[in-house]
């Protein structure tokens, strides 16, 4: 069957365009999970007018029968529904096939966004949080995008007791 002219002109570009977006996609790997674990200040107080320098500690966990190499990641951070920041990173690491290992981000939270929900916050003594995280891994000298999300809950005055030095 012979296509009319104009298709097979368009067809070769139409192919290139449905390849290229395919892998511009970024992927969605149900065997690599990011974790929240803890946050802390960091030592020289960081920050500035209008926002507030914290260190999140996350865990990249790896469920697949092969290693990774990451590269680097962008980790968004939301605090009672409220993007407060984004904690970006070039560090190389490595993390084990079947393994985890942990990251250190710096986080610039914007305080004026979180103005509203500060006195709530710390009335309540609870907040809740969600990171969504793309991570960059080298496959075979290719950069893929892993991305993950989560969420969950984080009891202030526990937080801050002696005995408990993370989240839940």
């Amino acid at each position: 069957m012979k296509l009319p002219a104009r298709l097979t002109h368009q067809l070769p570009a139409t192919v290139a365009l449905l390849l290229a977006a395919g892998c511009a996609t970024p992927q969605k790997d149900g065997t690599f999970d990011v974790t929240l674990v803890n946050i802390s200040a960091p030592r020289d107080g960081g920050g500035g007018l209008g926002e507030a320098a914290l260190n999140f500690t996350v865990r990249l966990q790896n469920g697949s029968p092969e290693g990774l190499k990451v590269t680097g990641g962008s980790h968004r951070i939301y605090l009672n529904d409220v993007y407060v920041g984004q904690g970006l990173s070039n560090q190389e690491t490595e993390v084990p096939r079947l393994a985890t290992t942990t990251q250190e981000v710096a986080v610039h939270l914007s305080t004026f966004r979180l103005a509203r929900s500060f006195h709530r916050m710390f009335e309540s003594q609870t907040f809740s949080y969600r990171l969504e995280s793309t991570v960059f891994v080298d496959r075979r000298h290719r950069t893929a995008r892993l991305k993950a999300s989560k969420s969950g809950t984080v009891n202030v005055g526990e937080l801050m007791a002696p005995a408990n030095g993370g989240l839940r």
